[in-house]
């Protein structure tokens, strides 16, 4: 018995000395590298961008047994492993997936020319945000971390389109109010509220009175990199129908519009190029590549449509319809690999529906509820944890 316990014991000494087992590949697109870090289990982390020269360093907190094909310098310290990789970057994301857990950095290797937009498809199970901060030390920027359950990161791109604009002035309503001008009201509004929280870039088709064509849109968003795309736009009745149809209307881009786009992809150079950064691919591997993309779009678009449209509801008392994925091909929504969502805010052929909507107290209204739920999207229960500090302390986050 004494015998088994010692070899019991010994095995346990023996694992823990060797520490949790990680993995390391990597894998290279015409636009970026993505190194990926994978570990038997769940760790404490982040990465840090170093200048003069450039690095990427990644803290592992805790034994680890580092991986022996890595191309990185690594170091062991009292508190965990160090990573530091040797390399040029123009920009960088991290962020960690799980089953199994992973540390993803995708290291892009040049600023993206406007007239060649590329995008990154990101695994839909990408782990949620729930807080950001940015160090002050002069060349130390720290981009993503997860420490005791809490994932600080880079701050979340959102491109904001204000529907119409210049020589298109959109629907014309009620006393000769324009839908352009309501669009580009609340879309700043929307902006001021997430550029003053700090967590996002904030990128806006168009900031005035100017004309943007459909397609430029909706290549914005592909060359940021977006995380979201929220088109906002005003309803309204064709001519000979009721002048009292209100409401709010949230859509998504329909399955019918998605296969179309998948399409476009698997056979069209040029467009695959566009939205997945790649075209010298089998079309096997293209298809596949073409299905990741849109079914992040459709999931994930429905995902915060929901959210947009609770919020809605909830704030501002409002008739809201969501038309998930059963309709809306608007051009605007074909976004691969970027979630996206149209807003029409309400009726401007409505007498009622138009003076409300030209309030500047009801647009900042809807733009909040707009940005509470875009809170509610990338920080699930953000909110409630810091209730529960105000009462608890910073141990609050254990109480979620």
């Amino acid at each position: 018995m004494f015998q088994k316990i010692l070899i019991i014991f010994s095995l346990l000494v023996c694992s823990f000395s060797f520490g949790i087992q990680v993995s390391y590949r990597e894998g290279s697109y015409p636009d970026k590298r993505r190194l990926v870090l994978e570990f038997e289990k769940r760790v404490d982390y982040r990465v840090l961008l170093l200048e003069n020269p450039k690095r990427i360093v990644v803290d592992v907190m805790g034994d680890i047994k580092p991986p022996t094909n890595t191309k990185a310098r690594i170091g062991k310290h009292p508190w965990g492993t160090r990573f530091v990789f040797d390399t040029e970057y123009s920009e960088v994301k991290a962020f960690s997936l799980e089953d199994p857990f992973r540390i993803v950095i995708d290291v892009y290797k040049n600023t993206l020319p406007d007239d060649d937009p590329l995008i990154a498809i990101l695994d839909p199970t990408v782990l949620k945000i729930i807080s950001y901060r940015e160090t002050k030390n002069v060349g130390e920027r720290l981009i993503s971390e997860r420490a005791k359950g809490t994932i600080i990161t880079q701050r979340r791109v959102i491109v904001l389109d204000a529907g119409h604009g210049g020589r298109d002035p959109g629907a014309i309503g009620y006393n000769g109010i324009r839908e352009k001008d309501i669009n580009l009201a609340i879309t700043l509004k929307l902006a001021q509220l997430l550029n003053e929280d700090g967590r996002f870039k904030v990128i806006l088709t168009r900031k005035d009175d100017t004309f943007v064509p459909l397609d430029e849109r909706a290549k914005k968003a592909l060359r940021n990199r977006a995380d979201l795309f929220i088109s906002i736009h005003a309803n309204a009745s064709p001519k000979g129908i009721s002048e009292h149809a209100k409401g709010t209307m949230v859509f998504a881009i329909s399955s019918e519009a998605a296969q179309k786009k998948k399409e476009a992809i698997v056979n069209n150079d040029n467009y695959a190029k566009l939205t997945i950064g790649v075209a010298d691919v089998p079309i096997n591997v293209r298809r596949v590549m073409a299905d990741l993309a849109l079914d992040v779009t459709l999931y994930e678009s429905v995902q915060f449509g929901n959210m947009l449209s609770k919020n809605l509801r909830a704030q501002l008392g409002r008739e809201v319809e969501f038309k998930g994925i059963q309709r809306a091909g608007f051009a605007v929504l074909k976004t691969p690999g970027i979630p996206s969502i149209l807003v029409e805010v309400g009726f401007i052929t409505n007498p009622q529906e138009a003076l409300l909507m030209n309030d500047p107290q009801f647009q900042e209204r809807f733009a909040k509820a707009m940005y509470d739920a875009i809170l509610e999207y990338f920080f699930p229960g953000a909110e409630k944890v810091m209730e529960l500090q105000k009462t608890y302390g910073p141990e609050a986050e254990l109480l979620r």
